[in-house]
């Protein structure tokens, strides 16, 4: 499968972790986009991986980042994108299987001396999960397409 990945700087060690494990899987992944500095802009990094899905109808997206919070809101900006910040495997296998998800975010992890966001656990499960799952499609297309409607409305 055709992966498109970015991630910020909070995510650079997760990333490479996940690089790795989904290149010795046989994935084709492209070439990253990173910003590994912290004034990195994460919409700017959402961006070049979905203008490349927008193109690329067939591949998939995974986004990472301190929270994945701000990577999920920018991605979901995208006509045909739909981006899901999935914490277990249930929810990436639901994203795919009913709402044709074809972007994951995970979270990194953060702290900002108050509050504390732990990194997605088992997330080269939840990564596994999200790719190995099919949409179901049927009743489910119906009910996109009522999504489709409401973002061409708004």
């Amino acid at each position: 499968m055709k992966i498109y990945i970015g991630y910020d700087h909070r995510s650079v060690k997760m990333a490479y972790s996940l690089m790795e494990l989904l290149t010795e899987a046989g994935h084709q992944l492209n070439e990253p986009y990173e910003d590994n500095s912290e004034a990195d802009d994460y919409p700017d990094i959402a961006l070049a991986v979905c203008k490349k899905l927008q193109k690329d109808k067939k591949a998939v997206g995974i986004l990472l980042c301190g929270t994945g919070i701000g990577m999920m809101m920018t991605a979901n900006k995208f006509d045909g994108v739909r981006a899901v910040l999935a914490q277990t495997e249930a929810d990436a296998y639901f994203a795919r299987r009913h709402e044709n998800a074809n972007v994951l975010v995970l979270a990194a992890g953060y702290d900002d001396g108050v509050h504390k966001v732990h990194q997605t656990k088992n997330y080269q499960k939840i990564v596994e999960t999200f790719l190995a799952t099919d949409f179901e499609g049927e009743r489910h297309k119906r009910r996109l397409g009522k999504i489709s409607k409401i973002e061409e409305n708004n």
